[in-house]
């Protein structure tokens, strides 16, 4: 037996809006990155002083991070785009 499927008409419609939500989201993303990145070249073009040495070394492995999971983020953005 077969059962039939009645898709909601709207059904495009949310297609589109997840589509703008990933472009929204894409663009954030790349913002964020750009900021983190602005923020990396400050704290490397103006090291604090050595005895905060530790602190700094630290700032940057957090940014290195963040900046990581900001790029995996938007090539896995990216594809679903692509999708």
């Amino acid at each position: 037996m077969f059962k039939f499927i009645n898709y909601p008409e709207n059904l495009q419609l949310s297609f589109e809006k997840d589509v703008k939500l990933l472009q929204r989201t894409l663009l954030e993303t790349e913002q964020r990155i750009r900021k983190l990145e602005e923020h990396k070249e400050s704290v490397n073009k103006n090291p604090l002083d050595s005895r905060s040495d530790k602190t700094n070394n630290e700032t940057l492995r957090r940014l290195e991070r963040n900046l990581d999971n900001l790029y995996k983020k938007r090539i896995l953005i990216i594809k679903e785009l692509e999708d």
